[in-house]
C-alpha cells in the first residue's frame, strides 16, 4: 500500500509505529442533472457544498441571497470544494 511522504519519513525514524488509515469517505463529486431540475451539485463526500440551480445558488443547503456578496460566497464555496477534492486525490 502506498503511503504519504511524511508517513514514510516517520516510519524510518520510528519503525513499526506508523499506521495508515484508509479514509472511507467517497471522493468529491460533481453531479449534473438534466431538465426539469437543471442542477449542478458539488459534493465532498456525502456533504453538498454548492448547488447551482435556475433559481439561484445554494451553499451547504442554504440559498445565497442575490446581493453584492453573492459572487464572493459562491466563489468561497467553490474554492473550498476544489481544494478538498485535490486533497482527497
Amino acid at each position: 500500500m502506498s503511503q504519504g511522504f511524511i508517513a514514510q519519513e516517520v516510519e524510518e525514524a520510528y519503525p513499526g509505529n506508523v499506521y495508515v488509515i484508509n479514509d472511507p469517505t467517497p471522493n468529491p463529486v460533481i453531479a449534473v442533472t438534466s431538465p426539469p431540475q437543471n442542477n449542478i451539485v458539488l459534493n465532498t463526500g456525502i456533504t453538498e457544498v454548492l448547488r447551482i440551480t435556475e433559481d439561484g445558488f445554494y451553499v451547504r443547503g442554504k440559498k445565497v441571497p442575490a446581493d453584492e456578496d453573492e459572487a464572493a460566497a459562491v466563489y468561497r464555496a467553490f474554492k473550498q470544494w476544489l481544494v478538498e477534492s485535490e486533497l482527497r486525490r
